[in-house]
């Protein structure tokens, strides 16, 4: 159980949220979309909490200003003018049909996105995961594609991968990262020293990727 509520004092500089639980320690977190949220312990007074923003001031700043400028930049995909595609940008035309051009991916509406990409691009993804865990001798009980809202993929109990289509977007050296991370949870079920050290004998970027995917977060909120 936690509890959330909104504060911003004449001290701080942005507004944050905080969420309460039976946790011991203090976190931020700062979503894509430059949502700052403060997990704390029940008992942690707010004098306490703002103590620890301030002492975390010049990260914020950092993280804020850098999410700030990535938005900036995609503030064409942001209105809808633009849609990325295995990490380029192609123009978003509306018109009466769905269809994935070589100039522009032309859709009725912002819902047929989804199942255009789907339609489009999940058999052969799906292909690329079992090719990667025969290739890393792991066998998920079966892979599929759906739409997400705040995970790029999970595997659940029975090692059934299921996928966002939004990595459909991303370059692939990200869609392999996401592939690699999740067919890892087939062994490991959570996120260990064990499991990162799976990743990385797959995957030694993964630090640097799994950043770089961060990035991409602000996606998931649009479609």
């Amino acid at each position: 159980m936690s509890f959330a509520y909104n504060s911003r004092s004449r001290q701080m500089k942005y507004k944050y949220e905080i969420i309460r639980s039976a946790r011991k320690s203090v976190s931020i977190n700062i979503s894509s979309e430059n949502k700052i949220t403060v997990h704390c312990p029940w008992t942690m007074h707010i004098t306490v909490v703002e103590k620890y923003l301030s002492e975390k001031m010049g990260w914020i700043d950092k993280v804020v200003k850098r999410n700030a400028e990535r938005l900036a930049d995609n503030d064409d995909v942001i209105e809808y003018r633009a849609v990325y595609l295995n990490g380029e940008k192609f123009p978003l035309v509306f018109c009466d049909e769905n269809r994935v051009g070589s100039d522009a991916i032309y859709v009725r509406s912002v819902d047929d996105i989804s199942e255009l990409y789907k339609a489009c691009f999940s058999e052969s993804f799906i292909e690329n995961v079992y090719r990667n865990a025969e290739l890393m001798a792991m066998k998920p009980s079966s892979v599929k594609i759906k739409n997400y809202k705040g995970r790029w993929g999970c595997c659940d109990a029975a090692n059934n991968l299921i996928f966002n289509y939004i990595l459909f977007m991303l370059p692939p050296e990200l869609q392999k990262y996401v592939i690699v991370h999740e067919i890892c949870h087939t062994i490991c079920y959570n996120h260990s020293a064990a499991f990162w050290a799976l990743v990385a004998k797959y995957e030694p970027r993964y630090k640097a990727l799994k950043k770089a995917l961060a990035g991409y977060n602000f996606l998931i909120s649009l479609y």
